[in-house]
């Protein structure tokens, strides 16, 4: 009982020597001894009070650093367009597959139902019921498809002419095969890239294949010509000129009601959606299309926020089965391919195939893969791809677009600088088309995300309000830690070490004397007797027993 009631008394006692020597303001009242009940209660309440509203500011500081911690602001630096690639530019001809190859193929044939589903028509014939396989649909498409060579009749590159079989690789989308421009190599494309994967042999012995992501950006050490390329310049001259032939007379099927082509400028690292967001060019004219590219990056703190929180993904996240790197496209990609495959039981020839025995959808599976596509690319409906988040760092371009018709007889001896014969009676003008792709300037002003409030700024706007209502800092921690620890240990021990004393002495004025100690203490009693009455007398006296 006795120990409790000193232990209690020590805390209020350490308590009252914490509220006089705090640096928190407002406390020290509490301990004043010269001030009555009602100011203590009236100080006690006040602080009481800055407490809660300094708790409310900084609950709500906290509750928009949780909520939303990305902001999106221009770069401070501008961006050069040679730290970024030119664009994979995919061309396609609007006609699904040549007449004079399609004729050859019996209707009644397996291949001729490929042809339906490549075509996107359904089959009058219920006996049609092929299950068709990559390896069947690969084959039958590379034999009627318009090949590159042939629709790809001139191509210059940063003022210099180039093969167009060389820089344009044949490309399997969702409007068929199509040519696309300076896009990443497929082995740097997919996971597990095979032989498989080509759908006609290209080789590019000038330019080397490298990997690009837009985070990783160009690695260092580079080939003198690589592919991605960069930009080859400024204006019409030094971007991408190519002339086009539609070969009109070989029309079989197409998905829109016109002849010519359609064009996609895309991210090198993707693959194009040609059939939603292509841009229609017709045949017989010439268009001007100036490219301006859109960059999004991010900062490095942002990574160790959540997913749901930053709403991004960077391109080692995301965890796709068939693509390398992680994008927005890629990830709708599978997650189409995905739900065909579940829902539908086959998968459109254009989609990643996990494994490659998975039936091709024919013409017979058009209606139900035409309602699960209309309901993925809806919004509201569930089975939108919704888990696919935007890519933290995203490389975009956004096009223009300008036209004229062409007239024959108008290029003079020189065909407007094309070689000669490019404009003979077999192509003819109305079908031939010349697209220029070109940049405007040679930098941009690329956007960051970036922490809005990172925990430096937290910590700064918490300390500031705590130090407006409190005075509160970290010596203030201190304080609190020392008097709650430090303090209390301290003085316990100090007052152990003080009772041990105590009870040495009493042991040693309890012991028997012994004959020296006798003759000691009575010299020593004699001589204060005498010290005391000189002093009381007025008379002064030094002990000598004291040198």
């Amino acid at each position: 009982m006795r120990v409790a009631f000193r232990n209690k008394q020590s805390f209020y006692k350490n308590v009252k020597c914490y509220l006089e020597n705090t640096t928190l303001h407002g406390l020290k009242y509490l301990a004043e001894d010269k001030i009555t009940v009602t100011e203590r209660v009236f100080f006690g309440l006040s602080f009481v009070l800055v407490v809660t509203l300094s708790s409310f500011f900084i609950s709500n500081i906290y509750g928009k650093w949780s909520a939303s911690p990305i902001i999106v602001t221009l770069s401070a630096k501008q961006t050069m367009d040679t730290d970024i690639p030119f664009p994979a530019i995919t061309i396609c001809n609007l006609n699904q597959a040549r007449k004079s190859k399609v004729q050859s193929i019996g209707k009644s044939s397996s291949n001729f139902s490929l042809i339906l589903s490549l075509c996107n028509q359904e089959s009058n014939d219920l006996n049609v019921t092929y299950v068709g396989t990559w390896k069947n649909f690969k084959a039958i498409l590379t034999k009627v498809a318009q090949p590159c060579n042939e629709m790809l009749l001139y191509c210059s590159f940063g003022s210099r002419i180039e093969n167009c079989s060389s820089i344009f690789r044949t490309i399997l989308t969702d409007d068929g095969l199509c040519c696309t421009f300076n896009a990443l190599d497929p082995k740097y494309l997919f996971m597990n890239y095979s032989e498989d994967n080509l759908l006609r042999s290209h080789e590019d012995e000038e330019y080397t294949a490298i990997d690009w992501t837009p985070d990783k950006g160009y690695g260092k050490n580079l080939p003198v010509k690589f592919s991605p390329r960069t930009s080859g310049g400024i204006g019409k001259n030094m971007g991408l000129t190519v002339i086009l032939n539609a070969s009109s007379d070989e029309y079989y099927c197409s998905k829109t009601n016109s002849a010519g082509f359609k064009f996609l400028v895309h991210n090198p690292a993707n693959l194009p959606k040609i059939s939603n967001y292509g841009i229609l060019l017709a045949a017989g004219r010439e268009a001007f299309i100036p490219v301006y590219p859109i960059y999004e990056d991010a900062g490095p703190k942002i990574y160790s926020h959540k997913q749901a929180v930053r709403r991004c993904l960077f391109s080692d996240e995301g965890n796709l089965t068939y693509y390398r790197s992680y994008s927005r496209e890629n990830c709708r990609y599978e997650c189409e391919a995905r739900l065909l495959q579940k829902i539908c039981s086959c998968v459109l020839y254009y989609l990643p195939r996990s494994d490659p025995t998975i039936r091709i959808c024919g013409p017979n599976d058009n209606l139900c893969t035409r309602r699960l596509l209309m309901k993925i690319e809806s919004t509201n409906d569930s089975l939108a791809c919704d888990g696919c988040l935007p890519g933290c760092f995203e490389l975009s371009y956004r096009t223009g677009l300008s036209t004229s018709p062409m007239i024959a007889g108008t290029f003079g001896n020189s065909n407007g600088g094309y070689p000669e014969g490019i404009f003979n009676s077999t192509t003819g003008i109305r079908d031939v088309s010349i697209v220029h792709f070109f940049y405007t300037t040679n930098t941009f002003r690329s956007t960051t995300k970036s922490e809005i409030i990172g925990l430096t700024e937290f910590l700064s706007n918490t300390g500031g309000i705590l130090s407006l209502f409190m005075g509160f800092s970290i010596f203030s921690v201190i304080e609190i830690f020392y008097y709650a620890t430090l303090r209390p240990y301290c003085v316990a021990r100090t007052n152990k070490k003080s009772r041990i004393v105590s009870q040495e002495d009493i042991k040693l004025d309890e012991t028997p004397p012994i004959d020296g100690e006798i003759k000691m203490r009575a010299n020593i009693n004699c001589e204060k007797q005498i010290f005391d009455f000189l002093k009381s007398c007025g008379i002064e006296h030094r002990n000598r027993a004291s040198k």
